[in-house]
């Protein structure tokens, strides 16, 4: 017997009224519940988020603190989880508000319910660079898409399913973030979930929308002095060793695992 699909929830900010407007017509559109999940102002943090936030280790690694607009989404991120452990719920779809369905966007969810492919987190990633590094192809699932293994760990947290025992996990990782929620959802070797990817991805963002995140998040200038700017060039060096080692060594570990799941 099928098993039931996911709930959906969409982050939304409150002033945010057009994209609302605009994910209600195409969820509508497909004929699929969902929900819409206040997000969290990086303006207005509650304090018990901000308690959260290892400031220390993201100045150590990067040289500048995550801006308001990354950890507003990163935490909106981490509230639904957390609901996810509240109401018990075994797996959920989490979307941000500006993303756009291919149509048979639910013929993928009941695939990915149905498949006996072991899988923590699924992400949708629909840019077409992500894929020009490869990626292993495990399993077909529906139609044209296909379970599949990416070598990298590319941002865009824009849709996902998760498990419950994956939200948990996350919520124990994120007790001291310092990154974003998609490179966290990145570091598997320190998450231990198995996550995998749709390809091609059933949806994407909107290509002409502007982040509500905001473009200083892509100011690179360094934000500290002193000794620890002198130390930077060595715990940044360090730092992307270990992510090369941690990406390299999660997609060829998994190598015969994969190739028995297909």
């Amino acid at each position: 017997m099928d098993k039931e699909l996911p709930p959906i929830f969409v982050i939304n900010l409150p002033r945010d009224t057009q994209r609302r407007a605009e994910m209600t017509a195409r969820l509508d559109r497909l004929g699929l519940p969902y929900h819409f999940v206040e997000a969290i102002d990086g303006k207005a943090m509650p304090e018990a988020y901000e308690r959260l936030y290892d400031r220390t280790k993201r100045l150590r690694y990067f040289g500048r603190d995550l801006k308001l607009g990354e950890l507003g989404c990163t935490f909106s991120h981490y509230k639904i989880y957390q609901h996810m452990m509240e109401k018990s719920i075994p797996h959920a779809v989490i979307l941000e508000d500006d993303v756009i369905f291919e149509d048979d966007f639910e013929d993928v969810l009941r695939a990915l319910m149905n498949t006996k492919t072991r899988w923590d987190v699924i992400r949708f990633l629909g840019s077409e660079k992500i894929y020009k590094r490869g990626c292993r192809i495990i399993k077909p699932l529906v139609g044209r898409y296909a379970l599949a293994r990416l070598p990298t760990t590319p941002g865009g947290a824009h849709g996902y399913v998760l498990s419950r025992e994956a939200a948990r996990a996350m919520i124990g990782y994120m007790q001291r973030t310092w990154m974003p929620i998609d490179a966290l959802q990145g570091r598997m070797w320190n998450t231990g979930l198995e996550t995998l990817v749709v390809h091609p991805a059933p949806l994407y963002p909107e290509p002409d929308n502007v982040s509500t995140i905001g473009d200083e998040r892509m100011d690179k200038s360094l934000e500290i002095d002193g000794l620890s700017r002198k130390l930077f060039p060595l715990f940044r060096g360090w730092h992307k060793i270990t992510e090369q080692i941690g990406k390299k060594y999660i997609y060829w570990s998994a190598y015969l695992r994969d190739k028995m799941a297909g």
